[in-house]
């Protein structure tokens, strides 16, 4: 057997199986200020060949119009969906439900290319291919990471960037490795800080030589970032966000770290249990490759410092920590290696990540916006007891909105997060065809997709 392809393998299914599940469990509409924000733009290019958006959406730019202050690679890789769903939408005059409906599944495929990224990184650092794919899939499921493998947020998408960058640089691809972080940069500008970073450690590998084969794709993104900037504010350093909406790195950093570490809504420790493990990874990994540990850590420190200091530590009415997920993504990559051939670090790992499905999965069935309806004094976030805590009344309203026509109100947060209890709300008990028959489609392309998993994991040759 070729091993390489037989990765190959694993990782292609590894990304079907966890994108197929999250389009199974996803919510098919955009629903958060930021994600309308870049889906805006791409319905903008679709139908009017411009990047602007409504006022509620965005910053006033150029000539009084108003634009999205997010990157531009979310938005661009939703242009030709929303593009494709164009005829379906006339013909049922559903254009706006459908152009949502599908920018939002770009999410569930991200995630999908998440998992195989992680597991190539894991596969890179000498593990096996059971604890590479316990590792990949547990990030993405097992942590807080779950509900955003289908909210419209850019954090997936620089995360992976970053897992990418760091693979593609231990395997000597030092264009390749550039070219993913350029990818990051494209999707959140702040990533052009990481840039130094990279350009260190594959000077560390490789030289000088190897440290200037990542700069042009690292050029090229700089280049379309400004000039994005250009037509946007007529300014190439003008990103958007400005004060008083934006104040920028206001929040002391003792502050921001304690809430990122030990705040109930947004504790590390609490809604990715398995990062606990990490440090045991880092010793191990220590003893046979620093460089990889130290930029693994100055990643992990830049994010979290950049998210402590930002005004918004929090990133937001958000599902745990948000604006760590990049950094959190990569170290947990680490663990792989860590848990080896041992029977009880694999078992070990997989009950974190077990717990850490648990503690998130509420968030995919309720939306993290419910309990802002009645929001508590001093929380920072959605908690994770009283998230389950909404479902019994999520699914009531469900139930009702969808036999009676007077149930049903406009704000998404009184009912479940699921593409189906959506669909037979908007369309009455009419809606239970389609919303069972594309839920059997999807089991069923998932078991297709998953049966031979088992054997090509452990065929570790």
């Amino acid at each position: 057997m070729d091993p390489v392809r037989d990765d190959r393998s694993v990782a292609v299914r590894l990304a079907g199986a966890v994108a197929l599940f999250l389009l199974l469990v996803g919510q098919a509409q955009v629903t958060i200020l930021d994600g309308s924000s870049m889906l805006a733009v791409a319905q903008g290019i679709v139908h009017d060949g411009t990047a602007a958006v409504p006022p509620e959406l965005g910053v006033v730019g150029r000539d009084g119009s108003y634009y999205s202050k997010y990157g531009l690679l979310l938005p661009l890789l939703s242009v030709v969906p929303v593009a494709l769903v164009q005829p379906v939408g006339v013909v049922t005059g559903h254009v706006d439900l459908l152009e949502a409906a599908v920018a939002a599944s770009v999410m569930p495929l991200v995630a999908g290319a998440l998992v195989a990224a992680l597991f190539g990184l894991g596969r890179r650092l000498g593990a096996p291919r059971p604890a590479a794919a316990l590792v990949a899939i547990g990030t993405v499921l097992g942590t807080y990471l779950l509900p955003y493998g289908r909210d419209f947020f850019t954090e997936p998408l620089v995360a992976l960037g970053l897992v990418v960058m760091l693979e593609r640089g231990l395997a000597g691809r030092e264009l390749q490795a550039g070219a993913a972080l350029a990818f990051a940069v494209l999707a959140r500008p702040q990533s052009a800080a990481f840039a130094p970073l990279l350009l260190l450690y594959l000077y560390m590998r490789g030289g000088i030589a190897a440290a200037l084969r990542a700069l042009p794709p690292l050029a090229i993104a700089a280049a379309t970032t400004l000039g994005y900037n250009l037509l946007r504010f007529g300014d190439a350093l003008e990103f958007g966000y400005r004060e008083p909406d934006d104040p920028g790195f206001t929040t002391p950093f003792f502050e921001g770290a304690g809430g990122l570490l030990f705040s109930p809504e947004k504790s590390i420790f609490l809604f990715a249990p398995a990062i606990m493990l990490v440090p045991f990874a880092l010793a191990a990994l220590w003893r046979r490759d620093r460089a990889t540990v130290g930029f693994a850590l100055a990643l992990f420190v830049a994010v979290f410092g950049l998210a402590a200091t930002w005004w918004s530590w929090e990133g937001g009415w958000s599902w745990g920590p948000r604006l760590v997920i990049p950094s959190v993504a990569v170290v947990l990559a680490l663990i792989a290696p860590w848990i080896g051939n041992n029977a009880g670090r694999l078992r070990l790992g997989a009950s974190l990540f077990a717990v850490g499905f648990a503690l998130s999965f509420s968030a995919i069935l309720a939306p993290a916006g419910a309990q802002l309806i009645d929001r508590r004094a001093g929380t920072d976030g959605p908690q994770i007891a009283r998230q389950y805590g909404e479902l019994r009344g999520l699914t009531e309203n469900s139930v009702d909105a969808a036999t009676h026509r007077a149930s049903r109100e406009d704000d998404y947060r009184r009912y479940l997060a699921v593409w189906q209890a959506g669909i037979v709300r908007e369309f009455g008990t009419i809606g239970v065809v389609p919303a069972l028959l594309g839920t059997l489609a999807l089991i069923a392309a998932l078991l297709a997709v998953v049966r031979p998993l088992p054997r090509l994991v452990r065929d570790d040759s």
